[in-house]
């Protein structure tokens, strides 16, 4: 079967190309509004942007000229994060990408977007902050956000905790809950795992990653996703994938209150009790809010900033 010679393609292209442009900027006869004109200029960046990637050597290790990626420290299914360094302030931040072979997956993007949009909307002392979003060379989003090196998982492999240290674990991530839910969002993810700190002081602990959030009253088939969050810490709505609210993040700190005075070095017949409170099955009988729930934990300590 006879094929034009590749000089052929490349004019054919380059000759639609100049038709695309003109149509783009014919002035007072584009035939586009100027929304719609906008998001083919946008999606002709993004295709530039990935198509001049794969064909460039740049180093894979430094991020929009500004970072230098240190180290990979979560590599997931589909996403990977790196602790990175910027070149000229020398400070530290984890970035969040898309994993190489995902570079094409327009969900994937569509959801690290909007976890962005979400993250950089929040700000609280017990939410870790993002602090802007990339575009990779090859068009994949980058969430920059801020360095918390600790987890709260690996803090519990240390030692035993004290009732005190509970509390003040409890009373971070319900204060955090608290401004999660006033901004009109459910976390849907609260684990050991997801609970970061800079330092050992756990009455700063922050709530982080929001990359399966929610509106309060959706679901996340919503977004073509049979279920988002871990299993072992997901309410009973969430898990059937009913309409979810702030109930359900109390239900995950309910279990991870349960997980906490499992490792507590004395028992405390009072945060047992909320801990089941927390948990209960039916959202109704849960607190109705995270202020709710921390007015039982004893309310919010007086920290200085």
């Amino acid at each position: 079967m006879s094929r034009e010679p590749p000089d052929g393609d490349f004019e054919e292209i380059a000759r639609r190309f100049s038709h695309l442009w003109q149509a783009l900027n014919a002035g007072a006869d584009n035939p586009y509004p100027p929304e719609t004109r906008q998001m083919l200029v946008d999606r002709i960046r993004d295709a530039l942007d990935r198509g001049e990637a794969r064909l460039s050597a740049s180093d894979p290790g430094i991020v929009a000229n500004s970072f230098v990626l240190e180290a990979l420290i979560h590599d997931g299914a589909v996403t990977q994060v790196h602790r990175a360094r910027h070149r000229d302030l020398g400070t530290l931040h984890a970035i969040k990408m898309p994993r190489p072979e995902h570079a094409d997956d327009p969900v994937l993007r569509k959801l690290m977007l909007r976890e962005a949009e979400i993250g950089i909307r929040l700000r609280h002392i017990n939410i870790a902050g993002t602090q802007a979003v990339l575009r990779l060379d090859d068009g994949r989003p980058a969430l920059v956000m801020e360095w918390l090196g600790k987890r709260l998982a690996d803090r519990l492999q240390e030692q035993p905790l004290s009732p005190d240290e509970v509390i003040s674990i409890m009373t971070s991530v319900l204060s955090g809950l608290a401004a999660i839910h006033a901004a009109g969002f459910v976390h849907c993810d609260l684990s050991p795992l997801n609970l970061l700190s800079g330092d050992s002081d756990l009455s700063r602990l922050k709530i982080a990653d929001f990359g399966v959030a929610l509106e309060a009253g959706c679901r996340h088939r919503q977004f073509d996703i049979a279920f988002a969050g871990r299993p072992d810490f997901a309410s009973p709505e969430q898990t059937t994938g009913e309409p979810l609210d702030g109930r359900s993040d109390l239900y995950a700190a309910g279990l991870l209150l349960s997980l906490l005075l499992r490792h507590c070095r004395e028992s405390d017949d009072g945060l047992e009790a909320l801990a089941a409170r927390l948990s209960e099955r039916d959202p109704r009988d849960r607190p109705q809010n995270a202020k709710a729930a921390l007015h039982l934990l004893g309310g919010p300590r007086k920290t200085s900033y």
